[in-house]
């Protein structure tokens, strides 16, 4: 992995609001217990070590998010094996990092490894990468982090179509893994309809700037001064020394989030190191004073079906006990808040029909004490249906590729009266890989490995929980192309310009440039020094000391054209790309984690002496009543924009090139930038 992913939403900031005054139910010297928990998005065995300081620190973090490429990779790493395993021996919860790309519902369509935006791709992709976590890391696994998860509950139209997806990963982790945690991250507050879709729910990200000085759109929701501190987590980086760390954690705590993270660490990725204050905070994080509240009442059971039940209780009055965690048997399946001195509730799921539970409830106030158990209640859930769904159709396999094979086949049927097919599990050569939605009746399945033979089956699975009979098998044999291929790279006075053809579902996709031919200089990578990087979307500069991977993002600059069909071209400004020399040597490289592939050779190019800067004389002027930009613009392009960041502050308005945009001009038409609707995701201006 040449650079783990991150995710951070510019601007995101929250409002602090004021927890209830303190009743006689709660003693009124309580500070909230928080936990640090750290995204760890580092490599075991580098210099400096950050996991092994994590595991040998005298004081820990309660949880800790593992990255190893975007997800977990398509290997086991043994660095990780072992890094994983002494942190979840230490006691940290070990969460396991997956990309659910919005599911592709954002603006711009975010894709999956093999280039869909399609809900049902992203939602296969989701349930590979959790599946691959658990088999590559097994008990050392607490749990998975869901990055770039949705804000809203369902579009502008309405609905929950949005956050029933997330309801629905959440229900498959904790169906195949009883107790996982699970969290979800907006980087924002997101609607109250999420309470459900996670155990934890990021709802700050950003810089201490930001958190200190909270302005719309990212005011926290009205949920949040209700809410189990326990289910909020705060992320807040650049926070400079251990004094001003102490301070957002006193603010953390007002704002009920019951898990922390503050960081020196800054863009372009701040979780990629430690601050050198953790141990303080984590000591800062401890809550003290109240008192263990009283044994909660013993739930009761209603709705019980063959594979859910739902329990409830009678809370205490609020804001003496702020959570309720709940048990099935030994094990804890989740927590709800003490929301009103009434009825709490909480819906069980994956149980098996005619089947005897246990189940009891904790409760928890601000400071951290648990009370003793309730009395356990006894449930057996109600029987399967009569009859076992039809078998489905053999799957047939069509565009089989290098790592993925779609497969299609006839849907199950079944005869019970209000019975149906619930899911269908496709089995990967008679392993369980995904367990799908009952409509649906073919899937895009990646993750596999090159020029290997697979046999697919699939079944089907009714609402009691009553399973089909097998399919008939499918044999596929993946393709093993060459990974790169038709590679180019030309440069003239306005313009460099690379492409390639990548054959393989990489997560990064690199061009390497050594503007001065010497190997000695920049990042060694291939038999060049590379002084620059495009990477996906952005152009790098190389910084630091050349045997170390560090970089600078060049601002304002998105180098790519197209990536139809794996075929990637890219554009660079010739004179951004500056060398002592006027031959530039060129490499093409492709990763997705765990490979490292090159095109066949190193291209070599002739720099112009002179390049033209694409947009050259920029002037700005403002006197009474009048605002004059002059520039003059070397390329033909179609659109010419003057961006006016009105604040001086980059957190409000557009972000661009640096400024937040509250003005802009486009041709000849000037227009103001709307508050955005979704936070994280931008505007559009008016036309």
């Amino acid at each position: 992995m040449l650079k783990s992913r991150w995710h951070t939403l510019l601007g995101a900031t929250l409002l602090a609001i004021p927890l209830l005054a303190a009743t006689p139910a709660q003693a009124a010297d309580a500070v909230l217990d928080q936990q640090v928990a750290v995204p760890a998005y580092f490599l075991p065995g580098n210099t400096p070590d950050y996991w092994s300081q994590l595991n040998t620190a005298t004081v820990k973090p309660g949880v800790v998010v593992a990255n190893v490429a975007n997800g977990p990779g398509n290997l086991a790493k043994p660095a990780y094996t072992s890094a994983l395993a002494t942190a979840h021996a230490a006691g940290m919860k070990v969460i396991g990092y997956v990309d659910t790309g919005y599911f592709g519902t954002s603006i711009g369509a975010n894709r999956t490894r093999l280039g869909s935006s399609a809900v049902e791709d992203w939602r296969a992709q989701i349930q590979s990468d959790i599946n691959k976590w658990y088999e590559f890391y097994g008990s050392s696994i607490d749990g998975i982090f869901f990055d770039q998860a949705q804000n809203a509950c369902g579009p502008a139209s309405g609905g929950e179509a949005y956050v029933n997806l997330y309801r629905e990963i959440n229900t498959y982790v904790k169906t195949y893994h009883p107790g996982a945690t699970t969290i979800a991250n907006p980087g924002v507050s997101p609607a109250a309809c999420f309470q459900d879709a996670a155990d934890i729910l990021v709802t700050f990200e950003g810089s201490y700037s930001s958190y200190q000085n909270r302005q719309e759109p990212y005011l926290p929701s009205a949920w949040e001064a209700t809410a189990d501190p326990r289910q909020i987590w705060h992320l807040i980086y650049d926070v400079p020394d251990a004094a001003a760390m102490a301070t957002v954690v006193a603010t953390s705590k007002t704002n009920n989030a019951g898990y922390v993270y503050v960081t020196d660490d800054k863009l372009e990725n701040p979780w990629d190191t430690l601050p050198s204050y953790l141990s303080s905070q984590v000591t800062a994080a401890k809550g003290s004073g109240g008192a263990a509240p009283a044994k909660p009442a013993t739930p009761a059971a209603s709705l019980v079906k063959a594979t859910s039940a739902r329990l409830s209780w009678t809370s205490a009055a609020y804001p003496g006990v702020v959570g309720y965690d709940v048990y099935q048997g030994s094990v804890k399946i989740g927590s709800r808040a003490n929301l009103t001195p009434s009825a709490t509730t909480f819906d069980v799921g994956g149980l098996t029909a005619a089947t005897a539970y246990s189940f009891t409830v904790k409760a928890r106030d601000r400071a951290g004490n648990v009370s003793a158990a309730s009395t356990a209640l006894a449930v057996t859930t109600a029987a399967a249906s009569a009859n076992n769904p039809t078998a489905p159709g053999t799957p047939v396999a069509s565009g089989v590729g290098p790592t993925s094979v779609k497969l299609t086949w006839t849907a199950s049927t079944d005869g019970d009266s209000g019975d149906s097919v619930a899911f269908y599990d496709v089995f990967k050569n008679g392993v369980r890989e995904l367990s799908l939605p009952g409509g649906s009746t073919s899937v895009n399945l990646g993750g596999l490995a090159l020029n290997t033979s697979y046999g697919f089956t699939v079944r089907a699975r009714d609402t009691t929980g009553r399973a089909s009979a097998q399919s008939a098998s499918t044999a596929i044999t993946t393709t093993n192309p060459v990974p790169i291929t038709g590679a180019t790279a030309a440069m003239d006075e306005n313009t460099a310009t690379y492409q390639a053809q990548f054959n393989l579902p990489y997560s990064g996709h690199h061009v390497f440039i050594d503007t001065d031919a010497d190997y000695q200089t920049g990042w060694s990578v291939n038999t060049i020094g590379a002084e620059y990087m495009i990477e996906n979307n952005a152009l790098f500069q190389k910084t630091g000391d050349p045997g170390q991977w560090s970089w600078s993002m060049v601002p304002g600059v998105t180098p790519l054209v197209s990536d139809t069909n794996g075929l990637h071209k890219w554009s660079v400004p010739s004179w951004l790309l500056t060398g002592t020399g006027t031959t530039h040597k060129i490499v093409f490289h492709g990763t997705d984690g765990d490979r490292n592939d090159y095109a066949a050779s190193v291209l070599t190019v002739t720099a112009p002496s002179t390049p033209v800067a694409p947009i050259a004389g920029a002037v700005a002027a403002v006197s009474a009543g009048t605002a004059t930009y002059t520039a003059k613009f070397n390329l033909p392009y179609t659109t010419y924009h003057v961006f006016i960041d009105t604040d001086a502050n980059y957190l409000t308005g557009w972000s661009v090139n640096t400024i937040g945009a509250e003005y802009m001009i486009e041709n000849n038409t000037s227009s103001r930038r709307p508050a955005p609707r979704t936070p994280g995701r931008g505007a559009r201006w008016p036309a």
